[in-house]
């Protein structure tokens, strides 16, 4: 019970130092506003093609930067279409492969608000991996609501994201700081059917370069993939590092 609360006041203490520290909106949308950390918005792409990758930080003494996942997203009209692929990261080995379809349904500008609906299919390597890896669930429907708010004038909005399928549900939040840097947080609860059913909160910040390319610095509290195994995996927090770009 303590987590959600815990994601909760992470998500507060966020937007008091938003608050507190921001000096002026950032200069327009971003090429991420169609995502927030780990989860899709209802926005389309400001390109019609994205890639994007993300590393763990095991060690930057050595250094020890492991892939965690590829993104390629194709834009087309209100049509996104999203393929990932997936990996351990302790131990280093294939985990599975997603692949999600996500039309914009409705706009209702005058609240700058939006929805989307879409489905999804995983794909493991292996048939008797797919309860370990995916839940047993490999195809899914799900739905995205994704709300701008503008608390202050002449700030950048606010972007609130509600995503949901048959094994994540995840609240988003991306706030301008200061011209080309947004915090952003997600907090995530996994359902598995089992007793691993477990809540993650990931907080970090986004830099925007230009030429279309943008980097995201993100601690979580619990690792993505990997087996279950106590302290030693999952329940260990992971700092990342994501880049990605379009054109």
């Amino acid at each position: 019970m303590l987590r959600p609360l815990r994601y909760a006041a992470l998500a507060g203490a966020l937007l008091l130092f938003t608050t507190a520290t921001a000096r002026c909106a950032a200069t327009g949308a971003g090429i991420d506003t169609a995502g927030v950390i780990d989860f899709p918005t209802a926005l389309d792409q400001t390109t019609r093609h994205t890639f994007h990758g993300t590393l763990e930080v095991f060690d930057l003494g050595e250094p020890d930067l492991r892939p965690l996942n590829v993104r390629y997203g194709f834009q087309l009209g209100n049509l996104q279409l999203l393929a990932e692929s997936y990996w351990h990261t302790d131990p280093r080995e294939f985990d599975h492969v997603e692949g999600k379809a996500k039309l914009r349904i409705l706009n209702l500008d005058e609240f700058r608000t939006y929805a989307a609906l879409g489905v999804l299919a995983r794909y493991v390597d292996n048939k008797d991996k797919e309860r370990a890896v995916i839940d047993d669930k490999p195809y899914s429907l799900f739905a995205v609501v994704t709300a701008e708010l503008i608390p202050f004038a002449n700030w950048d909005a606010f972007l609130v994201n509600l995503y949901l399928d048959n094994r994540f549900g995840s609240v988003g939040l991306k706030v301008p700081l200061y011209r080309f840097i947004r915090a952003v947080a997600e907090a995530d609860y996994h359902h598995a059917g089992t007793e691993q059913d477990r809540w993650r909160g990931k907080a970090g910040i986004e830099l925007e370069g230009e030429q279309s390319f943008y980097i995201q610095f993100v601690y979580s509290d619990r690792s993505d993939h990997g087996p279950d195994t106590g302290k030693n995996a999952r329940d260990q927090g992971r700092v990342r590092v994501q880049i990605g770009t379009g054109f």
